[in-house]
């Protein structure tokens, strides 16, 4: 005899007895109760199959409405993919002018000036701060004297389009009233961004071990 028919042998040896039980028991019963329990059970295995049915159907309706998402998001790359890919371009100039080098902040800014005849009576660079984990951002506060409208706005432009990555991210102008000219007060903030290079290490206080503890 093969394995499953000794399986089938014995199981059927187990269950000889339970069935034999159940069967008597069947036999005691009234009629009416025969009739109520076999209604009582094909109501059970209906009220099963129904369950498992809306189961089934709120599980295919999940897959339906995953799959109709899916084909939107896929719909959306595509209707915008040019538009992905020109500001992935735009994203990859700024990172080549951001470079691997530190900012020039202070020498830019004077060189733009000069080029604009406007004369910068005061500069004050700000503590770098972190800017996210990849660049460090470095500020520039100046103040510009006894200028012009015009002569502010292609100092602005020519800065902001430099081959370094600067903008300026504050502007304040006041008017001088003092005389009947059309010369200005502006305050800015200037705004560039250093690359933190891969590996560099952190700098420790003087007198503290690189782990952090002290000599």
């Amino acid at each position: 005899m093969s394995a499953l028919g000794k399986l089938r042998e014995r199981v059927m040896v187990l269950l000889r007895r339970p069935l034999g039980y159940l069967e008597v028991w069947w036999e005691r019963q009234a009629p009416k109760t025969r009739r109520f329990l076999t209604i009582g059970s094909a109501v059970g295995g209906l009220v099963i199959i129904a369950l498992i049915t809306a189961y089934m159907l709120a599980e295919i309706s999940d897959m339906e409405d995953g799959n109709a998402s899916i084909r939107e998001a896929l719909t959306a790359i595509s209707k915008h993919r040019d538009e992905y890919l020109e500001a992935k371009a735009r994203n990859s100039v700024q990172e080549a002018r951001i470079g691997n080098d530190p900012p020039q902040l202070a020498g830019d800014l004077e060189a733009a000036a000069r080029a604009e005849n406007i004369q910068i009576a005061e500069s004050s660079e700000r503590p770098t701060v972190p800017a996210g984990r990849r660049y460090i951002e470095h500020d520039t506060d100046l103040k510009v004297r006894e200028t012009d409208l015009q002569s502010l706005t292609r100092f602005m432009k020519r800065v902001e389009t430099g081959p370094r990555l600067i903008f300026f991210t504050r502007l304040s102008i006041k008017h001088r009233y003092s005389d009947d000219s059309d010369k200005l007060d502006a305050e800015l903030t200037a705004t560039a961004f250093e690359r933190v290079r891969e590996g560099s290490a952190k700098k420790k206080p003087d007198g503290q071990k690189p782990d952090g503890q002290e000599k």
